[in-house]
């Protein structure tokens, strides 16, 4: 990785023929290993589309509740409980409609009861994330900064589709996934030394917060809000100082491109007044900057 910056030593210690032994075992693995990575990515993937659709919902439900005071229950429960329906027609999903790819394909992408058409969003990101496993797996094999990669990965996949349907940035996740690399750089998992990463977590903060601050005077609106300077954060405590400019240019492009096609496609004159999320740009940028 180009912004890597700690040197990490072998991976097995031990006698040259233990070492390869061990690899011998690794490269017999790798093959399985890619199967049991594809099935876990969609399974987790199935899990993120109910985060997706539920806990935006279960935390404005509780906003409008309380008139914007915090609540004792979590909205995480919302995710566990009552069991999975149907959006369209509420009804309780049987297991075999809730195979992950295969039932929206053997549906053909319409409900079993009401036969209203199911996004096509739940098998895309059931596909994004076996992509975002698969790619950690075969990138870093079985370690610990593979894992902090499928964290951090799921993370921003839900992230970009909740970001994308609400215009919101749930706090829960994004400071999970800024505390994931922060405790990775000081744990040693991640290539980035800690100085760099607590560093990169304030300057994505501070930049990202001085660019709407110019915006606002600019047009006496924001233009990021306060999910996405937490999510500069976050990226800055994963990529580092210097990725911080790249990745605002990068999102600033992107977002530029889909504005145009989005005015091809409805064939109408952008508006300043419309709300667009930043984050989808964000977290698009952040990810080509890290490969």
């Amino acid at each position: 990785m180009a912004y890597a910056e700690r040197q990490n030593g072998p991976l097995v210690s031990g006698s040259p023929s233990m070492r390869a032994e061990f690899f011998d075992l690794m490269a017999e693995f790798t093959h399985f290993g890619l199967w049991y990575a594809i099935v876990i990515g969609l399974a987790i993937g199935s899990f993120l589309n109910v985060v997706i659709h539920r806990v935006p919902k279960a935390l404005f439900t509780r906003h409008v509740e309380d008139g914007g005071a915090a609540k004792t229950a979590s909205p995480w429960l919302s995710v566990i409980y009552p069991a999975s329906t149907t959006p369209c027609c509420h009804q309780a999903i049987a297991w075999h409609d809730n195979i992950p790819v295969l039932s929206w394909l053997l549906l053909r992408g319409r409900c079993r009861h009401c036969q209203q058409p199911i996004s096509l969003r739940y098998p895309m990101v059931e596909c994004m994330t076996s992509i975002a496993i698969v790619w950690a797996f075969m990138h870093f094999g079985l370690s610990w900064i593979a894992l902090w990669y499928c964290l951090l990965l799921a993370i921003l996949i839900a992230l970009f589709f909740i970001d994308l349907d609400t215009c919101y940035l749930p706090d829960d996740l994004t400071y999970s996934a800024l505390w994931l690399g922060l405790l990775g750089s000081a744990l040693g998992i991640l290539p980035l030394l800690p100085a760099n990463a607590i560093l990169g977590a304030c300057a994505g903060y501070a930049l990202s917060w001085s660019v709407n601050a110019a915006y606002w005077l600019l047009r006496r609106r924001d233009g990021f809000r306060g999910g996405d300077f937490k999510l500069m954060a976050t990226l800055g405590a994963w990529l580092g100082v210097s990725a911080i400019l790249p990745i605002l240019a990068v999102a600033s492009a992107l977002a530029l491109l889909g504005v145009v096609a989005l005015m091809l496609v409805r064939r109408e004159q952008f508006s300043w007044g419309g709300r667009l999320p930043c984050g989808p740009f964000l977290i698009a940028a952040g990810v080509f900057i890290a490969l």
